[in-house]
């Protein structure tokens, strides 16, 4: 409803409780004009209301009982009028009757006014003016020429000198006049009979829809008071708590001040003190008002709100300040927690206002001890304020009770009106005293007989309230300090991201520019013999080029490497598999396991068991056997980069040549077509390859290179 209002100008109409008269329709009275029109302006309402909620699909159960009447509506109003006028649209029939008979009245009017302005009658007539009598026209004639004007007398006047006469020559005219009225009243009654028929046939239907219009007025009445207060929903638990963070009295608007309070399991009676117009009954009022809100349905001011289930909320807050009153005060205060205390419950919330108060100060403070000893055995939950030295006392040293005071400034004494949870509150009466302009010698002479016990609590109080303000401010400092920590903190985390994302960047881009420069150099040797001592030192320049660039950063544990030689046996650590080395190639090691070889890291490799060396004699027959073992017709390097893949390739080759094994089909994919250029350039400069070509497009196009080899 909030954002319904929000979102357009969402406004209830004025309806009236239509039961009594859909009752008495339903029973077959026909209803006056007024009745009926008031049914038809709350139809109305109500379908206008229907409409406008529709926009919002939560609005869904509260329209479940609306049921369109709009053409019932529109035959009310189009009837009858503001006023209960039966209109001439109200039917054909009364239309054509109305207009006769404002004819016939206009005739009757034109015969009598002839008559009354005859110079024969001149004599005769008492007034000239024409008048109603039994709804005929009639003149005023002197009662001593009645004789002398053929008429029938209607009426006389109170000295019976005048005759009020309907001429005989106008009979005719005002017949058609008083004929034509009663066809109208006829009329009239046929239309009011059937509108009435037709409410009594849709009696519960009309009702309904009163009752939904009811229900939208109600929620946005709620609303409407939610978004002036800048309210929030509360939320509900069962457990019998209520928590309110920063919360404002709903009736005092901009001037309340936020407060917060909480009463549940550890903290079940709140005891508030402080000096008087400091806001104690503010908060009281606040606790009782939002659960009663929060029952009702009603959104509620402050920044956070936790409702528990309460059976009973019962409050004691009484306004009357004059001493006169003191006995029947506080009688009626003890009347009223006899009360409490009779069906108090864990399920009991108590609001009450200076408890204790209105007698000896000491018997009161002893009095209210006991009832909130009471409270605490029967699990209840209250809310209480006090001025008693005793009951801040009772408070601070018993578990499930709290001492909450109203804040004040320490050094001019105006209250703030904010809430302590924790702390007591000093009464103020002789800084109070002083600001209101009591004498000073007064105060200093009460301040003289205040007994030396309670001048030096109060002297702690108001050391304690020092302190407490000291320490706010220094909180409110931290916290602010700790935002702008967090904010230096966080700003410096995003310009680290962002470096590291630039890192990210020149390293990708500096790895492009190198592999493309590798590339141009394994092209410009054009197939020239290369030794492994100068490979090796290659791959020792290349990795210091990254290092330096900070491509790839080494641990520095991976600096001293271990050094394999062909045929060293090793065990491959992510895959927990035995192989023996081929090639080593600086930062990654091409192992043989089984017949199958890959590339390994060298970090993920360790020295295991004796070397095995290859035979020195490569075209033995146990050289070709291997050979032919391993050896296949087709190599997959998809997804490997150029430095990656040359060396498999190599080894392919080399198998191949010794199994005998032509042509070869080589998979290196499409991608960007780096790889299978770089490979081709490598393949084209190599002795043992007679010739290549990409495959067709049966054979796998642009990302299959087939081969034929020298045998």
């Amino acid at each position: 409803m909030r954002s319904l209002i929000a979102a357009a100008d969402f406004r209830v109409m004025p309806a009236i409780e239509t039961v009594a008269l859909t009752e008495a329709a339903e029973a077959g009275r026909t209803l006056a004009a007024s009745e009926l029109r008031s049914i038809g302006d709350a139809v109305a309402a109500a379908g206008a209301a229907a409409r406008a909620a529709r926009e919002q699909p939560e609005l869904a159960d509260v329209l479940a009982g609306y049921t369109p009447l709009a053409e019932l509506g529109r035959a009310i109003v189009n009837a009858i009028d503001e006023r209960g006028t039966i209109l001439d649209r109200a039917s054909p029939s009364l239309g054509r009757i109305r207009r006769a008979l404002s004819q016939a009245q206009a005739d009757a009017r034109d015969r009598v006014g002839s008559i009354l302005n005859s110079a024969k009658y001149e004599k005769v007539i008492q007034d000239r003016i024409v008048t109603i009598r039994n709804g005929r026209l009639v003149i005023p004639i002197k009662a001593d020429f009645a004789s002398a004007l053929p008429s029938i007398v209607h009426d006389t006047s109170a000295s019976g000198q005048t005759l009020f006469v309907e001429p005989l020559a106008a009979l005719e005219t005002n017949n058609r006049v008083r004929t034509l009225q009663i066809d109208e009243e006829r009329e009239v009654a046929r239309i009011l009979e059937g509108l009435s028929r037709a409410v009594g046939s849709n009696a519960g239907a009309v009702d309904a829809d009163v009752e939904v219009l009811a229900r939208l007025d109600l929620l946005a009445a709620k609303a409407d008071v939610a978004h002036r207060t800048g309210a929030i929903a509360p939320e509900l638990c069962d457990e019998p708590e209520l928590a309110i963070e920063r919360g404002r009295h709903p009736l005092l608007g901009e001037r309340a001040v936020p407060q917060s309070l909480e009463v549940d399991d550890s903290t079940r009676l709140l005891v508030i003190s402080g000096p008087n117009m400091g806001g104690k009954t503010v908060a009281l009022k606040m606790a009782g008002l939002f659960v009663a809100m929060s029952y009702c349905g009603m959104q509620v001011p402050a920044r956070r709100a936790r409702v528990g289930r309460f059976e009973r909320v019962v409050a004691d807050i009484g306004d009357d300040q004059s001493l006169a009153a003191n006995t029947s005060t506080f009688s009626a205060h003890l009347e009223r927690m006899r009360e409490m205390l009779d069906g108090a419950n864990e399920r009991t919330l108590l609001v009450v206002d200076e408890i204790g108060g209105g007698t000896e100060p000491s018997a009161g403070a002893a009095l209210a001890i006991a009832m909130l000893e009471r409270l605490l055995a029967c699990g209840a939950r209250a809310v209480v304020s006090t001025h008693s030295v005793e009951l801040k006392l009772f408070a601070h040293a018993t578990p499930g009770v709290a001492n909450a005071s109203v804040r004040f400034d320490p050094v001019t004494f105006a209250p703030t009106f904010e809430l302590d949870v924790g702390t007591p509150g000093q009464s103020l009466a002789f800084p109070l005293a002083t600001r209101l302009g009591i004498d000073a010698r007064i105060v200093e002479r009460a301040e003289t007989l205040l007994e030396r016990r309670e001048r030096d609590y109060e002297t702690a109080l108001a050391q304690l309230a020092q302190r407490s303000a000291e320490l706010r401010e220094e909180r409110v400092r931290l916290e602010a300090e700790q935002r702008s920590a967090n904010l230096e903190l966080e700003r410096l985390r995003s310009q680290r991201r962002e470096l590291d994302e630039e890192r990210r960047r020149f390293a990708a881009r500096a790895e492009e520019r190198l592999t493309a420069s590798l590339r141009e150099f394994v092209s410009e040797l054009h197939g020239r013999k290369v030794t492994r001592s100068q490979a090796r030192l290659l791959g020792d320049t290349i990795a210091s080029m990254r290092q330096e660039l900070g491509i790839r950063p080494e641990p520095a544990q991976e600096r001293a490497k271990h050094s394999y030689a062909p045929g060293d046996r090793v065990r491959i650590l992510s895959l927990d598999q035995e192989g023996v080395v081929a090639e080593d190639w600086d930062e990654r090691l091409l192992v043989s396991v089984g017949s199958m070889k890959m590339m390994v890291e060298r970090s993920d490799v360790r020295p295991e068991g004796a070397p095995v060396r290859r035979a020195s004699n490569a075209g033995s027959a146990e050289t070709r056997m291997a050979a032919a073992a391993r050896s296949s017709g087709e190599l997959d390097v998809r997804g490997k980069r150029f430095a990656e893949a040359e060396p498999i390739v190599d080894r392919w080759i080399d198998d191949a040549l010794l199994a005998g094994n032509s042509p070869l089909r080589l998979i290196h994919g499409k991608g960007t077509g780096l790889l299978g250029r770089g490979l081709q350039e490598y393949l084209r400069g190599h002795a043992g390859v007679k010739s290549l070509r990409y495959g067709s497009e049966e054979e796998g196009s642009t990302g299959v290179t087939l081969i034929e080899l020298r045998t």
